[in-house]
């Protein structure tokens, strides 16, 4: 069925649905759209990486299809056992590369299952072919820029000592684990065009992450935490590996982290993202620039060339002979990409596209060809080209949206308390009717430095709610990002706000301002999140009793117990200030303040917790507390662990539709009574 493009699957589930069926779950689970892509050099063919649910072995699916200028239909270009992801173009345009764990040969030729490594398909037709045999197979790649070949990073492997000492420790289960103990290494290596033995360049540490190649091909710069932990993402500095030497040096050793570096077309400036203020997660983060030579590699200074925006940069592109930066910018409820002429005194920032819409998976081809994925409150996400100041569709993925009738979606804005004005997105129920009263449910988004943005996806499938006749909120109080500095910082102890202060309070206002409007029913409410999210419903069921209904996911409920069990415990020290043993415990504690642990008696609401086993965010713990103490209680409760899952509830599609389906039915219970 493949071979006949993705569009004749759209246009068949269209017709099926051409008498507007609702939108269930599984149907909102099953959408099919690009979450990455790779034009060619000549911007003749766009390859895109799209997901998709297989329902009967409950994973994932991960494969590459393409679609060529002016054709309607893409087409599927891989077919096997395993996943395919991360496609390259080589220079020439002559190759497709990418990662797959599919079976695979070794260097020996024996077979191999479950090892990742670099497959190659010539742009003119044939099969798919192995081009490299790492025996702890391949993390990432990069091409060099003369095409001559290819930079591959791989785990260097143990000794063979220590692997067969291992592997019988293993076979008599002596297999306890030491916390924090081994290091791990990565080997840089390059390999030739069309496969075979790689060669190593070089070597780097634990925290090597993201890399670039400078265009002479002589040098990689890339970033490091030194450790390859979660906890230590503050803490990224940006080194150079010399090519033919192997040798790291050093660039950076700011307060705070280096991201994302970019070299110059003319390998002169090193390009990345730094942030307003070192060491919180949640301070605006901006693009700077540091000088590169050869000669003299030592960096004291580094030109911040975005302080004059104030909204972040998520990421950004360089774009060649233009002495410009296409940024992909976090304003609001949308991410609009902009045009960054660097050198300019004024009229720096030129939008690019369309300023309401939302915009990812920026691609500049080698010629200047700009690429990208758009969406849009009633779109899935779609390839598009800019040209000549002109925006151009390549696909037709919200199709499949046609025969779904969705609820009218919009920003909506409020006065908090104070007079500041805070925006959410509102969602109004199928065939909506201003003069009915509807159940609401409130939806929380997670970070705090996170955000709602006015897209059709979102983590709530809030359109699936909209089917079944709910109102929809989902506010970006102060803490969120998408905003100002200041408005990110609120909550921070040095801004004088904590979590559950302002953030608390804008949301509640949010609500009254929508109960003002007339078509909710205040007795039928409900609130719903995950992780922060988590945390807000809560803290919100504890504070006030004034809805009917709450669904938990993988949230805070103690911070002693997060801060215990998290594998990001700096979390709590950036936003309270202290660790919990630098004070006196007392009601005044902010651990104890803050959490809703310690205001659990007050909590009426019925809740229904899900949570993952192995969640390494927001530990099980958490749910485990707050569900033994709701339980002894007596209060209505539900809890749900689910196996195999980890922070956010979505490894596995058939657990993804248990916790949407378990959701929604919860709130059907307890609002439609």
């Amino acid at each position: 069925m493949y071979r006949f493009g993705l569009l004749f699957i759209v246009g068949l589930v269209s017709f099926l649905f051409a008498q507007e069926h609702a939108l269930t779950p599984k149907a909102a689970l099953s959408f099919t759209y690009p979450s990455t892509i790779a034009p060619d050099p000549e911007g003749h063919r766009v390859v895109m990486g799209i997901r998709q649910p297989n329902w009967q072995e409950s994973r994932w699916e991960y494969h590459l299809w393409w679609i060529a200028k002016g054709r309607r239909s893409p087409r599927r270009i891989t077919f096997s056992d395993g996943d395919e992801y991360q496609p390259q173009w080589s220079p020439d345009g002559r190759w497709l590369t990418f990662l797959s764990d599919r079976s695979s040969f070794s260097a020996d030729g024996k077979p191999a299952h479950g090892v990742t490594q670099l497959w190659a398909l010539p742009a003119d037709g044939g099969e798919a072919r192995q081009w490299s045999f790492l025996e702890t197979g391949v993390r990432d790649y990069r091409w060099l820029p003369n095409g001559k070949g290819v930079v591959l990073i791989s785990r260097l492997p143990l000794p063979d000592s220590l692997e067969k000492r291992l592997e019988e420790h293993k076979r008599l289960k002596f297999d306890a684990v030491v916390r924090d103990s081994g290091t791990v290494r990565y080997g840089v290596y390059r390999l030739p065009v069309g496969g075979g033995e790689a060669t190593k360049i070089g070597e780097v540490d634990a925290g090597f992450r993201e890399f670039d190649i400078s265009a002479d091909g002589k040098w990689l710069v890339y970033e490091t935490n030194y450790t390859g932990k979660y906890d230590d993402e503050q803490k990224f500095d940006l080194w150079v590996l010399n090519l033919s030497s192997g040798e790291n040096v050093q660039l950076t050793d700011f307060p705070g982290p280096e991201y994302a570096p970019r070299f110059s077309p003319d390998g002169k400036s090193i390009f990345y993202i730094n942030q307003t203020t070192p060491d919180i997660e949640f301070a605006e983060w901006d693009v700077a620039r540091i000088p590169f030579a050869v000669r003299k590699i030592s960096v004291t200074e580094a030109d911040t060339l975005t302080r004059d925006l104030p909204r972040a940069i998520q990421a950004f592109a360089v774009l060649p002979g233009e002495h410009a930066l296409l940024l992909q910018v976090a304003d609001g409820m949308t991410t609009p990409l902009k045009k960054f002429y660097y050198l300019r005194k004024r009229n720096r920032y030129q939008t690019v596209g369309d300023a309401s819409a939302n915009y990812f998976g920026v691609q500049v081809t080698a010629r200047g060809g700009i690429f990208a994925l758009k969406e849009t409150a009633t779109t899935l996400p779609e390839v598009v080209q800019f040209q000549r100041k002109k925006e151009r569709r390549w696909t037709r993925f919200s199709a499949q949206l046609s025969g779904f009738p969705l609820g009218k979606q919009q920003t909506f804005r409020w006065k908090s308390v104070d007079g500041k004005t805070i925006e959410g997105l509102l969602v109004l129920p199928v065939n909506f009717d201003p003069r009915q009263k509807y159940p609401m449910v409130l939806t929380v988004h997670g970070g705090p430095y996170g955000r709602f943005r006015n897209v059709f996806r979102q983590a709530y499938y809030h359109q699936v709610y909209a089917n079944r006749g709910f109102v929809l909120l989902a506010p970006n109080p102060r803490g969120s990002a998408g905003y100002d500095d200041a408005f990110g910082k609120a909550i921070w102890y040095k801004a004088g706000g904590h979590m559950g202060g302002i953030d608390y309070q804008d949301i509640m206002a949010g609500v009254d301002a929508l109960l003002r409007e007339g078509y909710v029913d205040s007795t039928r409410m409900g609130v719903i999140g995950g992780s922060y999210g988590g945390y807000m419903t809560n803290w919100i069921i504890s504070q006030t009793p004034r809805f009917a209904a709450a669904v938990s996911q993988f949230g805070i409920f103690s911070l002693f117990t997060d801060w215990s069990n998290s594998w990001q415990p700096s979390w709590e020290k950036m936003y309270l200030g202290i660790y919990y043993w630098e004070e006196p415990i007392t009601p005044r504690h902010p651990y104890v303040q803050f959490s809703p642990a310690f205001h659990v008696t007050n909590i009426r609401t019925p809740v229904l917790i899900l949570h993952g086993e192995k969640d390494r965010y927001t530990n099980l713990a958490n749910s485990q507390e707050m569900y033994q103490a709701l339980k002894t209680l007596g209060r209505e409760v539900k809890f749900v662990v689910y196996p195999r899952e980890g922070h956010g509830l979505g490894r596995e599609p058939n657990h993804r539709l248990d916790v949407l389906r378990r959701s929604l039915r919860w709130f059907e219970e307890h609002l439609k009574k």
